[in-house]
């Protein structure tokens, strides 16, 4: 009786397996980056390689639920993976919830959760503030890194890996004019980098500045406790 035995990968069909992960993480960043708003020459464009090379990729992920593209050629993320994300950020919510309360309660100001999604902050949780004139961000819209207190918090994370709480972060005015924010950041135990923000209008902000910074510093402090 005859035996078959699996053959061994070798160390260049390992290193093309890798590569062709990389390159599909890499698109999905760029996708949900992105949503809706990329076509086959743009997200060849963007992640630099050839249109034959990246035909086949996109192909791959829409084969397994990872992306979709709609009748005007535009790509989206599929599904299976907004399912997958979707847990992960009602999992993340739960988490912080109280964290969330607690800080909005002592600043008396909306404090928003977010979470990085390839190169944007992903808001996916809120306690909204009392004031009748109040700065709101609605859950499941993302925010550019460079221009806002939580994207910012989130780059010192990614600036080192080996650093789990970032430093008190600002937004004066550069996302939208007349809000401006203050907001940390922590990397959990999973790798994930959650940021929690405190967004109030300018005027108010500028009076109450060192309470919020205050409250936000407590907030890291006690941080810790809820990263698991």
């Amino acid at each position: 009786m005859r035996r078959t035995e699996e053959q061994a990968p070798t160390e260049s069909s390992r290193t093309e397996g890798i590569q062709v992960l990389r390159r599909a993480a890499t698109a999905l960043d760029e996708i949900a980056a992105a949503p809706g708003q990329l076509r086959l020459v743009d997200l060849g464009g963007r992640l630099g390689l050839a249109k034959s090379t990246v035909r086949r990729l996109l192909v791959g992920l829409v084969e397994i639920g990872f992306a979709s593209i709609d009748a005007d050629g535009r790509i989206h993320l599929g599904e299976r993976l907004l399912g997958l994300s979707g847990a992960d950020d009602a999992s993340l919510a739960k988490q912080f919830r109280t964290t969330l309360e607690r800080l909005a309660r002592a600043t008396g100001e909306t404090a928003d959760l977010s979470v990085l999604r390839g190169r944007q902050m992903l808001f996916i949780d809120q306690v909204q503030s009392s004031h009748r004139l109040r700065a709101v961000s609605a859950v499941g819209l993302r925010f550019p890194l460079e221009s806002t207190a939580n994207g910012k918090a989130a780059l010192q994370l990614l600036k080192d890996p080996t650093v789990t709480l970032s430093d008190v972060a600002f937004d004066r005015d550069e996302h939208t004019p007349g809000i401006s924010a203050a907001g940390i950041a922590a990397r959990t135990t999973g790798g994930q980098i959650v940021a929690i923000s405190v967004p109030a209008p300018t005027d108010r902000f500028d009076a109450n500045e060192p309470q919020l910074v205050d409250a936000l510093q407590e907030c890291a402090r006690t941080l810790a406790r809820d990263i698991r």
